[in-house]
């Protein structure tokens, strides 16, 4: 709906446009790329949303009624979206697909004042289909270089611990000793639960003496 020709209220498709970025956080690279797909063809379509880009962290420049950006409002029209910034932009232009950071760059250089939309030919299904596609031969690059390095450091701290005495399984325990030291244990805690609470009990027993000692001196008072 949000993509078609018809115009929308700004606050939802705002709050469409915030969720597609938060969504995109924590969701694999196709899924990422579809959703911002979605998001970049909204932002060019809606020019009054591209202020999500510019807002500032106090509040967006377009803020509206809702100073405050509310993720879990259940009415979107009601969370505030245009008060806040799509500061995921930035932590998915570091994404370790390069296709996914590419494109989020992308959408970051977007301007407000550009009034000319360039829609993407590419739909958000097309866009996860070709990027699962991709993941079949896709592999993070690694500098053989630190993966070395790190391999030898951890060869070598892990033969460091297996020499140390902490690491001995074969040091045998004293069933007896172990049975010993927990029976005093809980001894001294049965002891400790006791002792408190006598100590209530004599509080409670002096707290009442004093108050029948009261009661006698006001029933003496009384009777003069």
């Amino acid at each position: 709906m949000l993509c078609d020709d018809r115009q929308h209220d700004m606050q939802r498709a705002a709050a469409f446009i915030k969720r597609l970025a938060t969504f995109s956080l924590y969701s694999g690279s196709a899924e990422a790329m579809a959703a911002l797909v979605t998001l970049k063809h909204l932002l060019q379509k809606n020019v009054k949303c591209r202020n999500l880009l510019e807002n500032d962290a106090g509040g967006g420049s377009v803020s509206g009624a809702i100073a405050k950006y509310q993720p879990y409002a259940t009415d979107p029209n009601l969370s505030g979206a245009l008060a806040s910034v799509l500061w995921e932009l930035n932590l998915l232009s570091k994404h370790y697909h390069s296709a996914v950071s590419t494109l989020a760059s992308n959408i970051s250089m977007l301007s407000t004042s550009d009034n000319q939309i360039h829609l993407s030919n590419k739909s958000p299904q097309q866009a996860f289909k070709e990027l699962s596609l991709e993941q079949e031969s896709f592999s993070v690059k690694v500098d053989p270089k630190n993966s070395n390095a790190k391999r030898k450091k951890g060869n070598a701290s892990l033969k460091h611990n297996s020499m140390g005495p902490d690491l001995d399984l074969t040091v045998q325990v004293d069933e007896n000793v172990v049975k010993k030291k927990l029976s005093e244990h809980y001894s001294l805690l049965h002891d400790i639960a006791e002792n408190e609470r006598l100590r209530r009990e004599l509080a409670e027993t002096t707290l009442s003496l004093n108050l029948y000692e009261q009661y006698k001196k006001q029933k003496k008072r009384r009777t003069k």
